[in-house]
């Protein structure tokens, strides 16, 4: 998977730019149906009136069992058994949707992630999402889907910086996140609180010195360049209990590149952006067509 998203960034260099309010649809995930790989387990794509949904179920509880897209534009990744993802009405935010996630055990991880050409963690200049926790979960109160960004250091994978609501208060025992109540994390390079997933860019338990601001993190892998190449939204992978909950309203800004992005369903019947331009040149060729046995017409005449 690592290798997948490294070897992706060529595909995407659409993002390079500075990028304008996106809106994301369910309809612009991607179909995942069927086994996942030799896990024994399997995963399922539903769409209905309600949004999509990604859902992957079966024996394995390792990250082996897990499913993912293929790289590119948000899309489901790293969805384990009991875990679920989409873009879906059950928690609308900013329009009439937002990002989905659930899980029923301990396996159940899910995420929504999107890549792009590298940009440097040092040029960031703002971060915001919203998020939500719905108050009928029996995982643990102070758990909500977290802002992670895929990083590299002098270009090689090094895992995820986190942002997580537990962890905003070094020092402090995680404080309850109030359910069925949208919140919005936010701050920059010198506001905020991370930790690393991967041992590559330092201490990786939030509990023992790992949480640091993003300046902190920069300051401490001195002498190396780290970069983002993606944005990731999601849940679990050790999370007891059942949860539900959703993110929406993703604004994470650079020095001359943002990502941004609102989570919506899409009306029925409204083709995609790109259904559009094949329909629209579809209709040009056909005019042309006419118009050419109109002229044949007129000359045998």
């Amino acid at each position: 998977m690592k290798l997948a998203y490294l070897a992706a960034f060529a595909a995407t260099a659409l993002f390079a730019g500075t990028a304008s309010a996106q809106t994301v649809t369910n309809t612009s995930l991607q179909d995942l149906n069927g086994p996942v790989g030799v896990s024994g387990n399997s995963v399922a794509t539903t769409t209905d009136a309600t949004g999509t949904r990604t859902t992957v179920s079966g024996p394995n509880m390792g990250s082996g069992g897990r499913a993912s897209g293929t790289p590119g534009a948000w899309v489901q990744s790293n969805v384990g058994s009991g875990g679920t993802v989409g873009i879906t009405k059950d928690y609308a935010r900013s329009g009439n949707g937002s990002a989905y996630f659930a899980s029923t055990g301990t396996a159940g991880k899910a995420d929504l992630e999107t890549v792009f050409a590298p940009v440097a963690l040092s040029t960031l200049t703002s971060y915001s999402y919203d998020y939500f926790r719905s108050a009928a979960g029996t995982t643990s109160n102070t758990l909500a889907p977290v802002l992670r960004l895929d990083m590299l250091k002098d270009g090689r994978f090094a895992g995820q910086l986190v942002w997580e609501n537990a962890y905003q208060v070094p020092g402090s025992p995680p404080a309850a996140i109030p359910g069925d109540t949208w919140l919005t994390g936010a701050g920059d390079l010198n506001t905020g609180i991370w930790y690393a997933s991967n041992a590559a860019l330092g201490i990786t338990s939030a509990a023992v010195g790992g949480t640091k601001t993003l300046n902190e993190w920069i300051a401490g892998n001195s002498g190396s360049t780290l970069t983002v190449y993606g944005i990731n939204l999601g849940i679990g992978s050790g999370w007891t209990g059942n949860f539900s909950g959703a993110a929406d309203n993703v604004a994470v800004n650079f020095a001359g590149k943002s990502v941004l992005a609102n989570f919506e369903v899409a009306a029925a019947g409204v083709p995609e952006p790109a259904t559009w331009a094949i329909m629209i040149a579809g209709f040009g060729l056909a005019g042309g067509a006419m118009r050419r046995r109109r002229s044949a017409t007129l000359a045998t005449a």
